[in-house]
C-alpha cells in the first residue's frame, strides 16, 4: 500500500509485492464506486478471510452476505462454481447501491488506501521506498 509497506516485504526477504487493493482506489480504476468507498471507509478489523462469493479463499470487507455464509464456508463448492452462483445476487446488489451482497475484496490495510492517481500512487511508493533505503 505504500513505500514502508515495500521495503519492509523486501527486507523480510520478498522478490515481490501485491498490492491490488492500492490500485482499487484510484480513480482509474473501474471499480464499482459502492467498492472503492468501502475500501477507503473500512478498518483493518473489517476485513476478513471467505470463500462466500468465488468459492476461493480471499480478503473481503465484512458485509451481510459474508457473515450470514461464513458459518457454511466449508460447504460451499470450489471456485468457478460458487463465483457463477453468486454472479447474480453480486450484479443486482451493486445495480441497487446496496453493499451487502457484493464481494468487496480488500488486503489487510484499507485505511492506508487513498482515492489517488495511479501516477501518484506510484511516485509515492518509489519516493518512500527509495528514502527509506537511502536511510539503512
Amino acid at each position: 500500500m505504500d513505500g514502508r509497506g515495500l521495503m519492509t516485504c523486501i527486507c523480510l526477504g520478498a522478490k515481490g509485492v501485491q498490492m491490488g487493493t492500492a490500485f482499487v482506489t484510484c480513480t482509474e480504476s473501474g471499480a464499482n464506486r459502492l467498492h472503492k468507498e468501502a475500501i477507503l471507509n473500512a478498518d483493518e478489523d473489517q476485513t476478513i478471510l471467505t470463500r462466500s462469493f468465488s468459492g476461493k479463499w480471499a480478503r473481503a470487507i465484512k458485509n451481510k452476505f459474508v457473515i450470514d455464509m461464513q458459518e457454511y464456508e466449508t460447504l460451499l463448492p470450489d471456485f468457478p462454481i460458487q463465483n457463477t452462483l453468486t454472479k447474480d445476487i453480486r450484479k443486482s446488489s451493486a445495480l441497487q447501491n446496496n453493499q451487502d451482497f457484493m464481494s468487496l475484496w480488500s488486503g489487510q490495510s484499507p485505511r492506508l488506501a487513498r482515492s489517488q492517481t495511479v501516477e501518484s500512487l506510484m511516485k509515492s511508493i518509489i519516493a518512500e521506498a527509495t528514502k527509506i533505503k537511502l536511510d539503512i
